[in-house]
């Protein structure tokens, strides 16, 4: 039974992805966003303080990288152009009991177009946000979608997710307590840097290692990833363990499977200046997606 519980979950994400990134799609406008951008401070706060992962993702300088990962769901040619006028994705993730995915994007959006591009007869309805002063937003069997002319907020879910608080979050933001690194992210406007930071961080280190159903002593994850040439990424990563033995055992996994400079301080293991290509990135990301059943 659990075997298939995970099936379902996967294959129903699989769609509910490919829907929303669709939904962000059918948001084009002729314009584009001038490079590089100004990040939103702001944007974590109207996902809130419960999601599992947080993913700051600035499109400028990783365009082939975003590109490859949205094409999974959409033809190239529409995941360019709505990358082309996109400025930057903060996603939230949530692996519960009623899984969820939170993604806002910044650029520019055609709000006034909100009633054509999602019809009825589309399987989309329009409904009034009273958290949010009535402002319209629209619905359908697996999102939930909120645009301003800057900002799209999506919720990703089944028909059980939680659409009162997804509005409650834009109407009433409540940004989370990052580490430093991954808090300065949007706020410095470095290009190109992508941030990931999990406090559940078991199920994604046995994606990285490979390791299926494994439960490793991982409390918290850090991982960075910066563009450098030839499409390879240089990352540098923290590791809280749970215990400082624990950390020996984590660094000694890690060394092997991956090439880099690592330390031990505490029940910390950090790790720098290890190359990873665009190709071995995606390969990382889809086994971080089927770990989360997302």
């Amino acid at each position: 039974m659990r075997i298939e519980r995970i099936y379902v979950q996967k294959f129903y994400f699989s769609k509910v992805l490919g829907a929303g990134f669709i939904i962000a799609v059918i948001m084009l406008t002729n314009s584009c966003v001038s490079h590089p951008p100004k990040h939103d401070t702001q944007a974590f706060g109207a996902i809130g303080t419960e999601a599992d992962m947080y993913v700051f993702a600035p499109v400028y300088g990783n365009e082939p990288l975003l590109q490859t990962v949205l094409t999974a769901f959409v033809p190239e040619k529409t995941a360019a152009q709505y990358l082309d006028r996109t400025s930057a994705l903060y996603i939230g993730a949530e692996y519960g009991a009623v899984p969820s995915v939170t993604v806002i994007s910044t650029g520019s959006y055609p709000t006034s177009l909100g009633d054509l591009l999602f019809s009825k007869k589309d399987g989309w309805e329009k409904h009034k946000a009273t958290a949010l002063s009535n402002t319209s937003y629209y619905s359908s069997a697996v999102a939930d979608i909120l645009m301003r002319e800057r900002t799209a907020f999506t919720l990703l879910g089944t028909e059980q997710r939680n659409t009162a608080a997804f509005l409650q979050h834009i109407a009433d933001p409540h940004p989370p307590i990052f580490p430093p690194r991954f808090q300065a992210l949007p706020e410095s406007g470095s290009i190109g840097e992508i941030g990931l930071y999990t406090r559940s961080g078991s199920r994604l280190i046995t994606a990285m290692l490979g390791l299926d159903g494994v439960d490793l002593p991982i409390r918290s994850i850090e991982l960075y990833l910066k563009k450098n040439i030839d499409s390879v990424y240089q990352c540098s990563a923290a590791f809280e363990a749970v215990d400082a033995r624990s950390a020996l055992v984590i660094r000694l996994l890690l060394s092997r499977s991956m090439a880099g400079e690592f330390s031990v301080q505490g029940s910390s293991v950090f790790v720098e200046n290890a190359d990873i290509t665009e190709k071995e990135l995606i390969k990382l990301l889809q086994g971080v997606f089927a770990a989360y059943h997302f």
